[in-house]
């Protein structure tokens, strides 16, 4: 029995190396490959690339997969199917959140370094173009694509601020245009109502979600949280009014009723969460978590969702990205020791 052992136990280990060269990925799955919500297929390592990630965008007629590779200071651009590396793109201070605009095929990357900027960033040459000025702590972004309108949110807390300002840039000039005054120090996640004039935006800070009006550029509302503490990631589902949220710590989802900001049922989830996914065609929500876990969630109806899954991903894999189009969902892990930060590559089941 124990030569016999010893004959299976590499041969084991081989077969795993070689369907998935990225290495031991699989072997920390929760749940088993039939039964998973996600099913990893390459994991590409990304070695010499250091430090925390932060975003990432698609470019699906052209393949492409942009990362905001905060720790190395770079924009990492990879082919969408295979992994493979296209570019590294230089010349940022802290990247944070990403645009990709078909129309112009240009990159709009906010930096929350050096005083805050966004850089416009021609995605073909691959250079920046173009500066604009923000303010500190520039991070989380909402798009309103028919009025071609980036929010950004900046300021606050790393300005000694007891408020933050959603600075607004036209896409099509490449211009600011505005900005709007919200009663926060902290301002995460944000998300677009296409229906309606309104934009969600995290209070962080005080623990409220606010409601501003795109029109009059005006907070109309705030929405105290009891469920959700340290709410950072949101997505809209406008068909439901619903409004999805997740905490760090404790690790919470939880689901708001947007027409009257009441907080509708929430699950528990891995701690550290940072970006969440929601595929209206499944029903299906992922929740990827600084812990090492992406949690799935299915959305019964509007009222009642359930736990569908746990899927390990490693360490800080907390940045993620779905291409619901490709049956694809993205999660980037980061440098430990002597193992490489990580590009993981799933398919949603």
């Amino acid at each position: 029995m124990k030569s016999l052992k010893k004959l299976l136990i590499p041969a084991l280990v081989l077969a795993i190396f070689t369907l998935y060269p990225g290495g031991l990925v699989p072997s920390m799955q929760a749940e088993s490959s039939e039964n998973a919500p996600l099913k990893l297929i390459k994991a590409v390592p990304m070695p010499g690339v250091k430090g925390d990630f932060d975003h990432f965008a698609l470019d699906l007629k052209h393949h492409r997969l942009f990362l905001a590779a905060e720790g190395h200071k770079s924009i990492e651009v990879f082919d969408l199917m295979t992994g493979r590396t296209i570019k590294s793109i230089a010349g940022f201070e802290v990247p944070h959140s990403i645009l990709y605009d078909l129309g112009s095929n240009r990159l709009f990357v906010i930096d929350g370094g050096d005083g805050g900027s966004c850089k416009i960033v021609d995605a073909e040459a691959y250079v920046i173009r173009k500066t604009i000025k923000l303010t500190d702590d520039a991070d989380p972004i909402a798009y309103d694509a028919a009025a071609r309108l980036l929010y950004v949110g900046n300021g606050g807390k790393d300005l000694g601020h007891d408020y933050s300002l959603i600075s607004i840039i036209d896409v099509a000039r490449g211009e600011a245009a505005g900005d709007v005054r919200v009663e926060s120090s902290n301002l995460e996640a944000m998300a677009l109502e296409k229906g309606s004039p309104r934009l969600y935006v995290n209070m962080r800070d005080k623990n409220e979600v606010g409601v501003i009006n795109r029109e009059t550029r005006k907070v109309e509302a705030t929405w105290p949280l009891t469920k959700v503490a340290h709410n950072t990631p949101m997505v809209l589902d406008e068909t439901h009014h619903r409004l999805f949220l997740a905490g760090r710590k404790p690790g919470v989802f939880a689901v708001l009723d947007t027409n009257s900001g009441k907080e509708i049922v929430s699950l528990p989830a891995a701690d550290g969460v940072d970006d969440m996914w929601f595929d209206p065609s499944t029903g299906r929500i992922y929740l990827s978590c600084a812990e090492g876990f992406v949690n799935v969630y299915q959305q019964k109806d509007a009222d009642h969702y359930e736990a569908v899954g746990k899927v390990a991903t490693g360490y800080r894999g907390k940045i993620s990205i779905l291409a619901p189009s490709l049956h694809r969902f993205y999660v980037v892990t980061a440098a430990q020791s002597a193992t490489p930060a990580r590009l993981l590559i799933f398919a949603t089941n």
